[in-house]
C-alpha cells in the first residue's frame, strides 16, 4: 500500500522554502514571546474551527491531534467544532442577504 504523504510533506517536496516560510510562521505565532497575548489553547481550538469551516479534513485532524496532545478535552474540540459550524452558516445568511431582499422586493 502507497504511503499518502501530508500537504506539508508534498509543499516541502515542491516548493521547499515555502514550506519553511510557512514552519516559521507557526512558530512565530506559537513560540515566540512577543505573540502570547492569545493562550496556545485558544490558538489551537481556532485552528480547528477554521480548518473545520474551511473544508479540510487533514487539517482539522492536524488541529486537533496538537490540541489532544496539549490537554484540551474532547468537550472543547467539540464547541470549537459547533461554532464553526455556527459560524459557516452565519455566512450563508451573509452571502444571500442581498438576493433575498431583492426577492422580497420583487425585484428578482
Amino acid at each position: 500500500m502507497e504511503t499518502k504523504n501530508t500537504p506539508m510533506e508534498l509543499l516541502k517536496e515542491f516548493a521547499p522554502e515555502f514550506a519553511q516560510h510557512q514552519m516559521n510562521d507557526k512558530a512565530l505565532l506559537f513560540e515566540n514571546e512577543k505573540y502570547q497575548a492569545v493562550p496556545k489553547k485558544y490558538k489551537l481550538l481556532a485552528g480547528i474551527a477554521a480548518a473545520a469551516a474551511l473544508g479540510s479534513d487533514t487539517c482539522v485532524r492536524m488541529w486537533v491531534k496538537q490540541a489532544k496532545d496539549a490537554g484540551i478535552t474532547n468537550g472543547e474540540i467539540v464547541e470549537a467544532i459547533m461554532v464553526a459550524r455556527y459560524m459557516k452558516q452565519a455566512v450563508v445568511n451573509d452571502t444571500v442577504a442581498n438576493t433575498l431582499a431583492l426577492l422580497s422586493e420583487n425585484k428578482l
